[in-house]
């Protein structure tokens, strides 16, 4: 590694002990080790991929979404600060295959968190079978890193980070390289999945370790859009550690545990299955939302900022009106939709790629991927 890559990582170790309190376990895993290997992670929150890094003396080279080199401050931290592999989600990407084959063959690891997305509700989601078919090419030792905790402290919506939050982090060897030809591919994507399986509500409502959020709830509404009690949609607020429907008062507030109260459920998870049940009935109404709108050249990794736009959900058309140009974006012609960070929404229309920073990213996300699976 470059000296200045060194300094940096030393900054931020001394950041994230301040910030998080960290137990951690090795087990097999020698977190000196140098020579390459792929470490595979659960992807519980926005700063997993760094926080680790710090942890180890040879931090592999970790795969990074794309649309994050976009900001000028970010592609600075993963250029200069924490070299990064750029891929476009949604995507096959066979010049990132190639870059981390690259990166193997050169003498370094490579950091991969397969979900692709940080958690949105704080547990694992799917991941694509191609991660196997990777393993199996390059036959390299696969270390996982696990975390529980990550998502309590930081949570997606963008809640205050809890301060010296709880975080345990585990390494051990999944499979040697010279094993993984015994192997079929779906028996190693079985073991992937149940090692990089997380819930961290189960797993906090069982170790009961004290969090004492202090803005816990603060943002919520970006992901949370059905209210439990009354069914209605869009009326979810917060302040501090409450929840808010504009019909029925407080719903909910997080305890000292991260853990809801107030409701039938206790965690997002369940909360998040209940709200994407109700998506069929709010398809069928019009939906309105805002933001910003951003043009996207992704060769060069820079963003155009459009402007303010006001935006309607009807039928199967997203309709964007912005005070110079009225878009209409037929969901037939949408490709590779995706969420990320906070509230950005970004796909792929007629050859050129929209970001939006929305008020409701979770709503629309959800309802075009609906109505788009239906139009299949």
């Amino acid at each position: 590694m470059k000296i200045r890559e060194s300094i940096y990582r030393l900054l931020f170790k001394f950041y994230y002990k301040l910030k998080f309190k960290f137990v951690v376990k090795y087990n097999d895993f020698d977190p000196k080790r140098k020579d390459p290997y792929i470490l595979v992670g659960n992807h519980s929150c926005l700063h997993d991929g760094i926080f680790i890094s710090t942890l180890l003396r040879k931090p592999p080279v970790p795969v990074i979404n794309a649309f994050l080199f976009v900001s000028p401050f970010t592609k600075f931290l993963l250029t200069k600060m924490y070299p990064s592999i750029p891929k476009r989600k949604g995507q096959s990407d066979l010049v990132t295959v190639r870059s981390m084959m690259r990166t193997l063959k050169g003498g370094r690891g490579v950091m991969l968190f397969p979900e692709g997305n940080s958690s949105y509700y704080g547990k694992e989601s799917t991941i694509p079978f191609s991660t196997v078919k990777f393993f199996k090419k390059v036959k390299r030792d696969i270390v996982v890193v696990k975390n529980n905790g990550g998502y309590l402290v930081n949570a997606r919506w963008g809640a205050k980070d809890v301060k010296r939050g709880l975080i345990e982090v585990e390494f051990f060897t999944l499979f040697k390289g010279e094993e993984l030809e015994k192997y079929s591919l779906d028996e190693i994507y079985s073991k992937l999945q149940e090692a990089i399986k997380f819930n961290d509500y189960d797993w906090n409502r069982e170790k009961k370790h004290e969090y004492n959020p202090k803005k816990r709830a603060l943002g919520l509404e970006k992901f949370m859009y059905v209210c439990p009690k009354c069914n209605s949609h869009q009326t979810i607020s917060t302040k501090g550690n409450k929840v808010f429907c504009k019909n029925c008062g407080e719903i909910a507030h997080f305890n000292k545990y991260c853990l809801l109260e107030g409701l039938e459920f206790d965690n997002l998870v369940d909360w998040g299955e209940y709200q994407k049940n109700r998506i069929p009935e709010i398809s069928k109404k019009i939906l309105y939302t805002f933001g910003d709108m951003f043009d996207v050249d992704v060769i060069k990794y820079e963003k155009y900022k459009i402007g303010y736009v006001d935006i309607e959900f009807i039928e199967n058309t997203l309709h964007v009106q912005h005070r110079d140009k009225e878009y209409s974006f037929s969901l037939a012609k949408i490709e590779n939709i995706t969420l990320t960070l906070k509230r950005e929404i970004s796909f792929n229309y007629e050859d050129k790629t929209y970001l939006f920073v929305l008020r409701d990213p979770m709503l629309i996300y959800d309802v075009v991927k609906y109505k788009m699976e239906e139009l299949v």
